[in-house]
């Protein structure tokens, strides 16, 4: 199960908190509703998120590429870097 909460902060940015998995099935709708939103106002706090499959991880490592990824595991930051 994927939750996404979606707060804002006072400079502006929108931060989109995810918790629990992310799974194949999520994927599409994740990325549709980040494609709506701009890169340069959006942060996306990962440190909640306890699991993700091949799909989920390409699309984080697309994401880290446009915006600022938040509360990474050093686990998940290592996979990140090593798949480059």
């Amino acid at each position: 199960m994927l939750r996404i909460h979606r707060e804002a902060e006072r400079n502006g940015r929108i931060v989109l908190r995810l918790e629990g998995s992310l799974l194949s099935p999520w994927v599409p709708g994740l990325a549709s509703l980040l494609a709506a939103m701009e890169s340069e106002a959006l942060v996306i706090d990962v440190a909640s998120l306890v699991y993700a499959d091949q799909q989920g991880e390409q699309l984080l490592r697309a994401l880290d590429a446009r915006v600022e990824l938040r509360g990474c595991s050093s686990f998940l930051a290592e996979l990140l870097r090593k798949r480059r």
